[in-house]
C-alpha cells in the first residue's frame, strides 16, 4: 500500500513568504522616517537686480548684502543695476525671471507700492514677487544747492513763491519716493515748481552738485557723506520726527503749514513668485543674520538707517498695507506722473 504524502515544498514556501512579509512590515514600522533632503541652494551665482543706477542707497545696501551671501555660501553674487522707468524696468526683469532663487530683487517701496498708482506697469507688485525681508527703513533728507540762499524749509518756500515756475527739483526717477516727497511738498505748500527726473539718486545728486537742479529729496544714507563734505546744504528730513543721525536738522513737518508731512523710504529683498518656501527661508535667515551683524549695523545706523530684517510674512503685510495707504494718499492729492 502506497501512502501519498502532500508535497512539503509549497507549504514551506508559503510559510516562509508569510514570515518575510511580517518581518518586512516590522522593519518599516520600526525604521525612522528620513526627512526629505534639503534643497541645494545656491547652486550657481546669484544675481541681485537693483533697478537704479550705482551709487544710491539701494545699491550700497544691496552690495553689502551680496558680499556676505558670497562669504556664507561660496557663490559669486552679481549686483546688476538696471535703471530706468522709475525702477520699473529692473523690477519687471525679476518678475519674469525663473523662480529658482538665483535672480533676486533689492528694491524700494517706491517701485513696489507707489509706482503702480501713478501709471501703467508691466508687473503685479502683489502677485509677481515672493517677499524675503524688509531690510531697512530711513527718511529722506531735503538738500539744497549751495547757491540757494535758504537756511530753512520756510525760507525755501518763500523763494519758490517769489519766483513761480523758476525753481526745479531733482529726483531719482518718476514715481520714486523722492519724487513723491517733492510732489507732496508741492501739493501741501501750493507751489509752482518743475520736477526733473533722473535714472537713480547718484546722477540726480551729480545734477544737484552741478547746479542743474536747485534742490531734491534723497535718502539720508546717500545724503550723509555729501552733507559732511559741505557740497550740499540740508534743511529738513522727511520723517515725522528728527533723525538721530541729524539731530539739529528739523523735520519738514515742523515748518508752518506742513504738519503731517511724512515720506519715508524702505529697502527690501524679493524673489520671483513661486520660489520655493525652502529657498525663501534660507534667504531670509541669512539676510537677517547679516543685517544684525555689528559691523553692518555700525555702517548703516549712524546715517539714520533703521535695520529691520522682518519675516517674509511680516514683509508681505508691510507691502499690502503700504500699497493701500499710498494709493489713498496719491488719489486724494491728485498726484500724477507727467
Amino acid at each position: 500500500m502506497t501512502l501519498h504524502m502532500p508535497n512539503p515544498c509549497p507549504l514551506w514556501r508559503a510559510l516562509a513568504s508569510a514570515m518575510l512579509c511580517i518581518a518586512t512590515q516590522h522593519a518599516f514600522a520600526a525604521a525612522p522616517v528620513t526627512p526629505a533632503a534639503p534643497v541645494t541652494y545656491p547652486a550657481k551665482p546669484i544675481r541681485i537686480v537693483v533697478p537704479f543706477a550705482p551709487g544710491g542707497g539701494t545699491d550700497i545696501m544691496a552690495r553689502a548684502i551680496g558680499v556676505r551671501y558670497t562669504e556664507a555660501w561660496g557663490q559669486p553674487v552679481i549686483v546688476d543695476n538696471r535703471a530706468g522707468g522709475g525702477g520699473n524696468i529692473g523690477t519687471d526683469i525679476v518678475a519674469k525671471a525663473p523662480a529658482d532663487g538665483h535672480t533676486l530683487l533689492f528694491n524700494t517701496n517706491a517701485t513696489i507700492v507707489i509706482n503702480p498708482h501713478l501709471g501703467k506697469i508691466s508687473f503685479d507688485p502683489l502677485k509677481d514677487f515672493a517677499p524675503v525681508t524688509q531690510a531697512a527703513v530711513l527718511p529722506f533728507a531735503l538738500l539744497l544747492h549751495p547757491s540757494v540762499p535758504a537756511k530753512s524749509v520756510a525760507e525755501l518756500l518763500s523763494l519758490i513763491r517769489a519766483k513761480p515756475g523758476e525753481f526745479n527739483y531733482g529726483s531719482s526717477g518718476n514715481g520714486g519716493g523722492a519724487h513723491l516727497a517733492g510732489e507732496s511738498l508741492r501739493t501741501m505748500a501750493k507751489l509752482n515748481m518743475t520736477h526733473v527726473p533722473y535714472k537713480g539718486a547718484a546722477p540726480a545728486l551729480v545734477a544737484l552738485i552741478g547746479g542743474e537742479v536747485k534742490f531734491m529729496f534723497v535718502s539720508i544714507l546717500t545724503a550723509t557723506p555729501l552733507i559732511e563734505s559741505g557740497k550740499v546744504r540740508v534743511i529738513g528730513v522727511s520723517s515725522k520726527k528728527r533723525s538721530p543721525a541729524l539731530p539739529n536738522v528739523p523735520a519738514v513737518a515742523e515748518s508752518p503749514g506742513l504738519a503731517g508731512f511724512e515720506s519715508d523710504l524702505w529697502y527690501g529683498m524679493l524673489a520671483p513668485a513661486k520660489t520655493s518656501p525652502g529657498i525663501i527661508d534660507k534667504l531670509y535667515q541669512e539676510t537677517r543674520r547679516m543685517l544684525l551683524l555689528p559691523e553692518v549695523r555700525n555702517r548703516f545706523e549712524p546715517s539714520g538707517t533703521s535695520i529691520v530684517g522682518n519675516s517674509p510674512a511680516e514683509f508681505e503685510k508691510v507691502i499690502k498695507d503700504d500699497f493701500a495707504r499710498w494709493g489713498t494718499v496719491i488719489k486724494a492729492a491728485g498726484i500724477k506722473v507727467e
